[in-house]
């Protein structure tokens, strides 16, 4: 009888359980039915329904998520209403609220099929089809609600995105995304290619933010290809590129950029030549770099390339006015001030072939001009960028050449 009354038992609390879990769908129902309807409201019937959402009795209901829909839109919707009337609203919880709404509804469609039956109960077949008839009792509203709210999600994303709620401002544009084709198949608005591009550099954007460098990659390439190609668009990307020291994505993005936007930013085209010069394929390097400068010869960077280019293809003596051109235009450019000085340098290292029969103080008086011609730009190289220790190295020679005993023990140090 024990073991009798123990099984009992234990069904009864399994059906008490189970009705529990119904009369929750029945309560939030009626907290909902007010006509005086609040935030609050929202807020408290939200929390009721949450257990109703996992449990084993109710979580397969489509009336479940349907409710969790309507509750999560109702709350986003009473927070504009108080938005829209100058009031301060929590702009993370308003926005999470049309996420959660998004999750409810569409789970809610995809359970909202009801099998329609005869009299005796069995399940009706449609004659043409052969399959089982099926009605839905939620789905219609559902589809209404959503499409109401469709550009909602855009506008939520910016305002998650302004308080730096990366993760759900990229929820939210890629609802906004996602949604478009769903609207299109019952009859709503379509969303032209350019706004989905814009959500998709938005999202991006967001990615970078949160240090998600590899997916922003991606997501600016989509938005690329939907039409978003504004300048910023290959920026950001190149940007992350490099966080990612994706060198042969750096130089794919430049090519895309450079064939779009030509020399107006020669960020690009530089990329380019770079790449060609480490290639040694200095042709095409010189081919791109003549014509930047035929349609602006005010870059010192791209001087400065263009003397390598034509060192590597000649001689530093034909290479010497591109450089000085280069420091010309931008005094403060180290690499171009260590070429001009390197010039003056190997000069004076070629002054002992050229004068063999020189020694002791002749040839210093052929040295040291040309050693003091190289000392200023070689100082300041080396201030911008003490780094490089191929200027470091011909400062040692120098001081140690002309006397220069107290510098060369600054160096040192």
């Amino acid at each position: 009888m024990r073991r009798i009354s123990f099984v009992f038992l234990s069904v009864l609390c399994v059906s008490l359980l189970a009705t529990a879990q119904h009369r929750i769908l029945g309560d939030v129902k009626k907290k909902i039915s007010s006509l005086t309807l609040t935030t609050d409201v929202y807020k408290n019937a939200i929390a009721a329904l949450k257990p109703a959402l996992t449990h084993d009795e109710t979580k397969n209901i489509a009336e479940t998520w349907y409710l969790q829909g309507k509750l999560q839109y109702g709350y986003y919707d009473k927070f504009m209403d108080a938005k829209t009337v100058g009031k301060k609203v929590d702009v993370k919880v308003m926005g999470h609220a049309l996420i959660d709404g998004y999750a409810g509804y569409t789970r809610a469609l995809s359970l909202d099929t009801v099998m329609e039956t005869n009299k005796n109960g069995e399940v009706k077949i449609d004659k043409k089809t052969g399959l089982p008839k099926f009605k839905t009792k939620f789905s219609a509203e559902i589809v209404s609600r959503m499409i109401s709210h469709h550009s909602d999600y855009n506008v939520v994303g910016g305002e998650l995105y302004n308080i730096k709620d990366w993760d759900g401002a990229i929820k939210a544009w890629d609802i906004f995304y996602t949604m478009n084709d769903f609207i299109m198949a019952h009859g709503g608005r379509e969303v032209p290619d350019s706004v989905l591009g814009q959500a998709r550099y938005y999202q991006a954007i967001a990615m970078w933010q949160k240090g998600d460098n590899a997916g922003a990659v991606s997501y600016f390439a989509i938005a690329r290809s939907l039409g978003y190609v504004k300048k910023e668009s290959y920026d950001y990307a190149l940007v992350c590129l490099s966080s990612l020291n994706d060198e042969k994505g750096i130089v794919k993005l430049a090519k895309e950029a450079y064939d779009r936007f030509g020399t107006e930013d020669t960020q690009y085209v530089r990329i380019l030549i770079n790449d060609n010069i480490n290639k040694k394929d200095y042709v095409k390097a010189s081919e791109l770099l003549d014509e930047v400068i035929n349609s602006n010869d005010n870059d010192a960077e791209i001087q400065n390339l263009k003397g390598i280019v034509v060192e590597q293809q000649s001689n530093i003596e034909k290479a010497l006015p591109y450089y000085k051109r280069c420091v010309e235009l931008d005094p403060d450019n180290a690499q171009g001030l260590f070429n001009v000085g390197r010039y003056y340098y190997n000069e004076a290292t070629m002054i002992p072939e050229r004068y063999p029969r020189l020694s002791g103080r002749k040839l210093n008086e052929k040295l040291h001009p040309l050693y003091r011609e190289a000392l200023p730009y070689f100082e300041k190289s080396y201030k911008l960028d003490p780094s490089n220790e191929d200027v470091k190295n011909a400062l040692r020679n120098i001081y140690y050449k002309l006397g220069e005993g107290k510098k060369l023990q600054q160096i040192e140090k």
